[in-house]
């Protein structure tokens, strides 16, 4: 009586980790019930999932090794669904496939820059390195455009450069070096601090796609605790434009959500997501805040050791467009975003 006494409390779940456990598969279990549009705090939960179920992945294999079967088993169907998201990725992290090479393929850089106007060598350094055939650029400012205009018209002779001077962050850019026609800027006036999109053809050896570089607001740029709704019409009047295209389509773009939110499962019900099938890893984009001119949102604080938490820039593609290669860039550039490089076979 004594030996099973003492073991009880080594055995017995602890109330925080049953806890964690409860709410979290609560939450998993009625979250296709619970709109984020009409309900921030599911939002929020959303946008944060994938790093609140990561101390179940983490903890498992520990509490096997410690015995602890009775708390392993509660937290299995947590690591069981972050796995379910992300095992593909972290599978091709340790054994990377071999790159797939094709005559028709086309790089692409989706790149947002801050609206930096000030450091301007890091960014232009970032685009050479990348050496990307079309670059897609997100909050681009007047300067910086000007830059661009001069220092790259060699290496992309066909551009598009709109900065947006009453509103910096809705500046967009794109620089080709495939032709591009039918440019079109759009901001999306009835939402609050409306960023700017772009559309073009882009002829691709003699192939015609629809380009898009998009920018859909934040949830908590619109004056209220993180509401979901403007993004969301936004990311529907954008699908509405996709709907109408007669041609494959390349999506790129700073799409303000995580692979959680319902936005991103609508988009992905249309086309593919480029880095979750032939990428590797996390692909985590924001925050970078290394550069000193990239923490305006740390209010301060000694933030930049932080690395990226959050995978909120994507490339998606036609199934028409075959993925070849993905992966995020590790210098930002002074943007307080990580750059996405992906290379599809038109």
């Amino acid at each position: 009586m004594s030996r099973s006494a003492s073991e009880t409390p080594r055995r017995a779940v602890p109330r925080p980790l049953s806890l964690y456990s409860f709410l979290l598969v609560a939450f998993l279990s009625n979250r296709e019930r619970l709109p984020e549009t009409a309900l921030p705090p599911v939002a929020l939960l959303n946008s944060l999932l994938h790093l609140l179920l990561k101390p179940a992945v983490i903890s498992v294999p520990l509490l096997l090794l410690a015995r602890r079967w009775r708390a392993a088993a509660l937290l299995m169907p947590l690591a069981a669904e972050f796995l379910r998201h992300y095992g593909g990725q972290l599978w091709r992290m340790a054994r990377p496939p071999q790159p797939i090479r094709s005559p028709r393929s086309l790089t692409a850089l989706t790149y947002n820059v801050h609206k930096e106007d000030m450091h301007l060598e890091p960014i232009l350094n970032v685009i050479r390195n990348a050496d990307a055939d079309v670059v897609a650029l997100q909050e681009l400012g007047s300067r910086a455009a000007e830059c661009l205009e001069q220092e790259l018209a060699y290496e992309y002779p066909y551009r598009s450069l709109q900065p947006y001077p009453a509103f910096p962050s809705a500046g967009q850019g794109l620089l080709s070096r495939f032709p591009l026609s039918d440019v079109l800027y759009w901001r999306h006036e009835g939402v609050v601090n409306a960023l700017g999109h772009q559309r073009a053809t882009l002829d691709v050896r003699g192939v015609q796609i629809a380009l898009y570089n998009v920018h859909p607001v934040h949830p908590g740029m619109v004056g209220k605790l993180f509401d979901a709704r403007p993004r969301q019409w936004e990311i529907d009047q954008i699908m509405a434009r996709l709907a109408a295209e007669k041609r494959s389509v390349l999506l790129l773009g700073d799409f303000n959500m995580t692979d959680q939110a319902e936005a991103y499962r609508q988009i992905t019900a249309r086309y593919y997501d480029i880095f979750r099938r032939v990428g590797a890893g996390m692909g985590y984009t924001f925050p970078a805040w290394r550069y000193p001119q990239a923490r305006e949102l740390t209010n301060g604080l000694p933030l930049g050791w932080l690395p990226p938490l959050f995978r909120i820039d994507y490339a998606f593609a036609s199934e028409g467009i075959q993925a070849l290669q993905a992966r995020v860039l590790p210098d930002s550039g002074g943007s307080d975003h990580l750059p996405l490089w992906v290379e599809v076979a038109i």
